[in-house]
């Protein structure tokens, strides 16, 4: 017995359609990369069909899109990487996000028999992707020049800190684009999920294409927030699959690292870090089943973790849950330092998704 991905339909469109509702003058680029953020990108992508455009990473996920009969205009975040890519974004109604020279040479030195939109980033501070603000009037202009760019040419960059409670860097990186692309009329993208809830009100002349990723799926970013409804889409769950009693003074699992107290009852579980889960949970994760949370005992195993379950009823052939409804997945996350997205993604081929 596997565990299972729950993804909940009615949730995700929920959180699209908040979305709309707390910025219903903007369009909206639904990010669906890394696997739909572990949803399913391809399943995510129809039933989130009310979107303006998806986002994805690589020019893999893109051309997996196209190969699987989705329509929709694709904007690719790390853009095209040579010829054949470039001509392929042309060919197929993706629009390309230019943010080195190297792409631009290619632009340069490439016929089209199609002209095709592009976004030119600006690296505001973050140092990862994008032309440095002193380079930007140069390169936007040669594209504007450029017979092959469809026009207008849109503009983004990306906020390195608005996920964080102590966050001034945005507000300097949001100056630095507002007076690099000063005077242009154009298409400008910012924020994301993050962004959208803490600025994107606040700068509404810079709102015209939103990038919503982890909000889609039921997480704020932010801790702040109470304005914005979200619902969780994603429930992980596995079987209970064998129940033994303990006495007092014995061992849970590798390395003897639990050392029960009393007598009880402990379940096995069947999820390991095989499947994803992280290994850092041992000793400190819960799970839920019928009102009652219970404690992840012992080391995560590659396919197996234990639980200590007193003297509730449970059955083997239950399914409990590791998060969702009842265990914020941020929570989650926060107790072993890391963050929702990491979790999400890394849950491996062996869970079965379930579209509910």
């Amino acid at each position: 017995m596997n565990g299972n991905i729950l993804i909940d339909k009615t949730n995700l469109i929920h959180n699209l359609s908040e979305i709309k509702r707390y910025t219903p003058n903007s369009k909206i680029m639904s990010v669906i990369k890394s696997n739909g953020y572990g949803h399913g990108m391809l399943e995510i992508s129809k039933i989130l069909d009310d979107s303006d455009a998806f986002s994805v990473a690589t020019m893999e996920e893109v051309i997996y899109l196209r190969e699987n009969q989705v329509t929709k205009e694709i904007v690719c975040l790390q853009g095209f990487s040579n010829k054949e890519e470039y001509i392929y974004c042309s060919k197929n109604n993706i629009r390309p996000v230019v943010h080195n020279i190297h792409q631009v040479n290619i632009i340069d030195n490439t016929t089209l028999e199609n002209s095709i939109k592009v976004w030119i980033k600006i690296d505001t501070g973050m140092n990862r992707l994008g032309f440095k603000p002193q380079d930007f009037q140069g390169v936007y202009q040669k594209l504007n020049q450029s017979e092959m760019i469809k026009k207008p040419i849109g503009v983004m960059t990306h906020l390195a800190c608005a996920d964080e409670d102590e966050d001034h860097f945005s507000n300097e990186q949001i100056n630095i684009f507002t007076n690099t692309t000063k005077g242009i009329d154009t298409e400008f993208s910012i924020f994301n999920s993050a962004g959208i809830i803490r600025y994107s009100k606040k700068f509404k002349d810079t709102v015209h294409w939103l990038r919503p990723g982890l909000m889609l799926y039921g997480v704020n970013p932010c801790n702040e927030s109470k304005d914005i409804n979200l619902k969780p889409v994603m429930t992980l769950t596995a079987p209970v699959i064998s129940i033994n009693e303990c006495k007092k003074g014995e061992y849970i699992g590798y390395g003897k690292t639990y050392r029960v107290e009393k007598n009880t009852r402990i379940a096995a579980i069947g999820i390991g870090y095989g499947d994803g889960l992280p290994r850092q949970l041992s000793n400190v994760g819960k799970v839920f089943f019928e009102n009652n949370y219970f404690n992840i005992v012992g080391r995560i195993s590659m396919d197996i973790i234990m639980i200590d379950i007193e003297d509730k009823e449970i059955e083997v052939g239950s399914n409990v849950e590791l998060w969702g409804g009842n265990i914020n997945i941020k929570d989650v996350s926060s107790s072993i330092e890391t963050i929702p997205y990491e979790l999400m993604c890394s849950l491996g081929n062996r869970l079965k998704k379930i579209y509910i």
